[in-house]
């Protein structure tokens, strides 16, 4: 994949100019892998979102998707098709159109999902501090969606929680 290998020669250029620098050259890979990830999602979304004219929507289902993920987890494709569907699916989620009803729907089902799947760390790469509290935290964050009651951040949220569901192939090969 493209950014997977660019991210393993900027990690070898960096290696080559600092050898004794922390990390083993797989960590650095990987930590560059998941900046080129977060900064290409961020510009296909705004390229897609222009194409589709709705930026700031598209924007704003990017931050609601990434807001919940972070405490959420979920399943992770690599990081060239994950910037790639990231940039596309945020920037079609505003074209969804829901009345108000659909939207607490969307927001009830998205709360129904974090509540029996979150958080779930695909990757078992990293433990939150907070883990305990991920749960409870990606709980708040959709109740607040019934407040605000936007479509666009009822989508995101119910995508990202689809992402939860224990369907999805882990890292190893084995599923819950």
């Amino acid at each position: 994949m493209i950014l997977e290998e660019l991210s393993k020669r900027i990690a070898i250029k960096v290696k080559k100019y600092d050898p004794e620098g922390p990390g083993s050259l797989e960590v650095l890979s990987y930590g560059i892998g998941l900046k080129l990830n977060l900064f290409t999602g961020i510009l296909l979304t705004v390229l897609f979102g222009l194409l589709f004219s709705s930026v700031l929507h598209s924007l704003l289902a990017l931050v609601s998707f990434m807001i919940l993920r972070k405490f959420s987890g979920g399943y992770h494709l690599p990081i060239t098709i994950c910037s790639f569907a990231t940039g596309l699916t945020a920037s079609l989620v505003p074209l969804v159109r829901l009345d108000q009803e659909g939207t607490i729907l969307l927001t009830a089902l998205s709360l129904l999902i974090a509540l029996f799947f979150a958080p779930n760390n695909y990757e078992e790469l990293y433990n939150v501090e907070f883990d305990s509290w991920s749960k409870g935290i990606s709980v708040l964050i959709i109740l607040s969606n019934l407040y605000f009651q936007s479509t666009i951040v009822a989508v995101a949220f119910l995508i990202q929680s689809l992402l939860l569901l224990p369907v999805y192939p882990r890292k190893g090969g084995v599923n819950l």
